[in-house]
């Protein structure tokens, strides 16, 4: 899950890349990642949320153990993902959420994933991934080669590396779960807040971060009532 606590997140106006960074394949991107057919089959699903409770997509996340059976369409796709990423036999276990944001109004900040509701220190996904349902004007992934502090502040200071993964149907993208990252916004910025701009179009993408151990309190898909449309009734959450 993306951090969250207070000073996790940069939340500058723009994306601060100085002087003599260099632009560096951070991640493995792989395209097409799946089968078309489960593409769509998987995005009908999401689409059946609607678009209420976008700014709770990036906190709305579950578990799906190594061998568990696929329980909708959505963690269909995660389990042939896993196949893609290879996370490796040390690997119990992804978490994932639906991302979903329109690029004028992205509400989350540059972070590292993590399990955030540890009693303490800093537990990072063995690896970190987004797929992409569709292409969208800015809402490109940013990667850069910082890895958290003591305090889980961005080491070094500014990037000397970076990568930016442009969104596009069925592309994706997987990158060390250590890395600090995020989603720029419809100017190809850091999101700095809701922007004037009407033509942000609605970003969807299916987070996939494999774990060595389940972050904690992470619930199964089925054990919970959220996002219940994705199995085929209609939902307002």
């Amino acid at each position: 899950m993306p951090q969250r606590k207070a000073g996790s997140q940069d939340r500058s106006p723009t994306f601060f890349a100085p002087e003599g960074t260099r632009a560096k394949a951070l991640a493995r991107v792989v395209e097409p990642a799946l089968d078309e057919r489960l593409v769509e089959r998987a995005r009908r699903a999401v689409a059946r949320l609607g678009t209420r409770g976008l700014p709770r997509s990036y906190f709305t996340t579950f578990w799906l153990a190594r061998g568990e059976e696929p329980a909708n369409p959505v963690e269909e796709a995660v389990q042939s993902l896993w196949r893609v990423a290879a996370p490796g036999p040390s690997c119990a276990g992804a978490e994932w959420w639906i991302g979903r944001s329109y690029t004028t109004d992205v509400p989350v900040g540059f972070h590292f994933d993590q399990d955030v509701r540890a009693s303490r220190g800093l537990r990072h996904p063995l690896l970190s991934s987004v797929f992409f349902f569709n292409r969208v004007r800015g809402g490109h992934l940013a990667i850069t080669d910082q890895r958290a502090g003591p305090s889980g502040q961005p080491v070094p200071v500014h990037p000397s590396a970076l990568e930016a993964v442009a969104p596009r149907r069925n592309r994706y993208a997987i990158f060390d779960g250590g890395l600090f990252h995020g989603v720029l916004d419809a100017r190809g910025r850091t999101p700095g807040g809701r922007l004037r701009a009407t033509d942000g179009r609605l970003r969807v993408t299916l987070v996939v971060n494999f774990w060595a151990r389940r972050p904690t309190a992470v619930p199964r898909w089925r054990d919970t009532r959220a996002y219940r449309a994705l199995g085929g009734a209609r939902t307002s959450r």
